[in-house]
């Protein structure tokens, strides 16, 4: 064995966690329909844990209870053709990934930096927080070395490689060119993209043939066929926040009141109706404190208390992080709340970790994959994380003026309607002028970029 692998090897052992911390860490990113298959599972498992309750379980018995009343045959019809009218549920990114991810045979380390990367994508494929504030937050380290950071390499590849190829990384362009190299594209492809990628929104050969006469309008044709079966955004066919079914992980109400608990008067509520209630089994406890009994069944019970005191503490961390970071988001969106505001301000998770002084990767795990319900609907928590677009750099009063991405994409979409209302269409360049109208100054190719997201084709294909 090398040096290098030595030290790799000693590297991975140095950081290796406890199945309790593994445990902790993925608690955090489970929604709640799925922390309920959780809770089952591991009361199952282990016998020091009671299900004390669980409404769950009780709604399911009054549905049958009511059914009961009818005719068997008139039940039993009506709740087959209640299934079968059912939607499927669509599979997502984060879904396609994990199974994929199953298949792989890696170290317990680099499975859970695989499965937290994979939780940290947004709805485009791309990450929310930076990988290497992951791994930081993971395995307790300020920064990086070599061999940590090759081992972070190695786990980006292996995700980038599953279907669908290109995810996991900060952007389009670089999930482009990855997809490229993949493909094997021709060396034209190649440099299309890596140095013309902002003028590719219109692809017209004459326009390229002129820069690249040693091409033939057939060869730069066939490059742009090429680059038209990449897929910018990789999580574009999967589902999201556009699944029809949501169950909200937290609830967000208004409320007349003083008391400390309420925050800025908006109450926020952990959903805990639908889940099982756990407590630690009196019998084990009775055991666990009795000395009379031989070792080796003591030296079990308390194992089993251990792992049930491990996961119920981490439910209860869980919540109260949820409600947190929750409570927190509503603190700076208070204006998207009350309503005054239609899409929310621009805000970093960085922001909302340090305000609670705790880890960024922290904050991108408990909002993964969680819905919020308030007056305005349901939104997925991650909604309200959305960059500061474009700043204006003088306003009236002398002080800049943020918009959020997703106001200036609304914005995008409002220009582009009114004109075809009209019989008109807009370039991308001509957005960006009317843009700065509202104060907003926003590049050509950053409009490319939010229309391409709004699924709007460019002025020359509409």
């Amino acid at each position: 064995m090398n040096s290098n692998q030595e030290l790799v090897q000693s590297q991975r052992l140095a950081l290796k966690l406890s199945p309790q911390m593994i445990q902790s860490i993925n608690l955090l990113t489970l929604p709640v329909f799925e922390l309920r298959e959780r809770i089952l599972d591991e009361a199952e498992k282990n016998p020091a844990l009671e299900i004390v309750s669980d409404s769950g379980l009780e709604a399911s018995d009054d549905m049958y209870t009511n059914s009961a009343e009818t005719k068997s045959g008139d039940a039993s019809s009506s709740f087959l053709q209640f299934l079968e009218n059912q939607p499927a549920k669509e599979e997502t990114l984060q879904e396609h990934l994990l199974a994929q991810l199953l298949e792989t045979d890696l170290p317990p380390e680099d499975r859970l930096l695989a499965e937290s990367i994979i939780q940290n994508l947004d709805e485009h494929g791309f990450h929310f927080v930076a990988p290497e504030a992951l791994y930081e937050e993971l395995f307790a380290v300020k920064s990086l070395d070599g061999a940590q950071k090759a081992q972070l390499e190695s786990v980006l590849n292996i995700i980038r490689n599953f279907d669908p190829p290109g995810t996991a990384f900060d952007n389009a362009y670089q999930s482009l060119l990855f997809q490229a190299e993949k493909k094997a594209a021709p060396p034209l492809v190649m440099e299309l993209l890596k140095n013309h990628f902002e003028e590719l929104s219109n692809m017209r050969v004459s326009t390229f043939q002129k820069r690249f006469p040693a091409y033939s309008a057939a060869e730069i044709s066939e490059a742009f066929d090429f680059i038209k079966t990449l897929e910018p955004f990789p999580a574009r066919e999967f589902g999201g926040a556009d699944v029809q079914f949501i169950v909200p992980d937290v609830y967000v109400y208004k409320v007349d009141s003083d008391s400390p608990e309420i925050d800025d008067h908006f109450a926020v509520i952990c959903e805990e109706k639908g889940l099982p209630v756990l407590k630690l089994s009196p019998l084990f406890l009775d055991i666990a404190k009795n000395k009379d009994n031989a070792a080796k069944e003591s030296a079990f019970v308390n194992e089993q208390l251990k792992d049930a005191e491990w996961f119920l503490n981490g439910l209860g961390r869980r919540n109260q992080t949820l409600v947190k970071v929750t409570r927190e988001i509503v603190r700076r969106q208070k204006a998207f709340f009350l309503g005054f505001a239609t899409a929310p301000s621009p805000l970093r998770m960085s922001e909302i970790a340090q305000a609670l002084d705790i880890h960024e990767a922290t904050v991108s795990r408990i909002t993964s994959g969680k819905y919020l319900q308030c007056s305005a609907g349901i939104f997925a928590l991650r909604y309200f994380f959305t960059n500061a677009a474009v700043t204006k750099t003088e306003s009236t009063n002398g002080s800049a003026s943020v918009f959020s991405k997703e106001e200036v994409k609304n914005r995008i979409k409002q220009l582009i309607d009114e004109a075809e209302k009209s019989g008109k269409k807009l370039s991308d360049e001509k957005i960006s002028k009317k843009l700065e109208e509202y104060g907003m100054s926003v590049a050509r190719r950053t409009v490319s970029k939010y229309r391409a997201e709004l699924k709007i084709q460019s002025s020359y294909d509409r």
